[in-house]
């Protein structure tokens, strides 16, 4: 949704694609090179954060949505999904492999340029010690949701569970 709430972004096909609400026709946004997915509209309008799968990689990237112009996030070969824009849009909460090669959560400051800056893990690495069937022992953190003050995050995570997703957990997050 855009902030106004009056058009969407989508992906389709490997692209990103926006429209109004209310109206048959879409814009394309992105073609290639890679497959772009999981589109999120920064709260000020002006970007998307989105995935770009390419070469293995998933990586994140922010569109300028009045230029065009695509400005890698991340890299290095990771698998960073589910971007989400802070409320102040400086931060981005996403999950990320990098660390340890299992599903944690990181937040990215973005410059208004859109430019990433520091970047920091904000979920444990843990031991869970139970035998999980379809994970390892280690927890794992999913699905990052911004609360409206942007000083925590609701995650889900498989902390203390055999099987399945788990539960939501809050987590603190320091103000940028």
């Amino acid at each position: 949704w855009s902030p106004d709430g009056r058009e969407v972004i989508f992906a389709m096909r490997g692209s990103l694609w926006r429209q109004a609400l209310g109206t048959t026709i879409a814009t394309q946004l992105t073609a290639g090179p890679g497959y772009d997915h999981q589109p999120d509209w920064s709260p000020d309008g002006k970007r998307v954060a989105f995935v770009r799968y390419d070469h293995d990689a998933m990586e994140l990237a922010s569109l300028e949505l009045a230029t065009g112009i695509v400005t890698p996030l991340t890299q290095g070969g990771a698998v960073n999904v589910e971007p989400r824009w802070s409320p102040d849009g400086a931060r981005i909460a996403f999950v990320t492999t990098q660390f340890e090669g299992r599903f944690n959560v990181a937040v990215l400051t973005v410059g208004p340029d859109g430019h990433a800056g520091e970047l920091r893990r904000v979920t444990p690495s843990r031991d869970s010690h139970l035998p999980r069937y379809y994970y390892s022992v280690y927890d794992q953190y999913l699905s990052p949701t911004w609360s409206p003050d942007g000083r925590e995050l609701i995650i889900i995570s498989n902390r203390g569970h055999i099987w399945g997703a788990g539960t939501f957990h809050r987590l603190a997050i320091d103000a940028p």
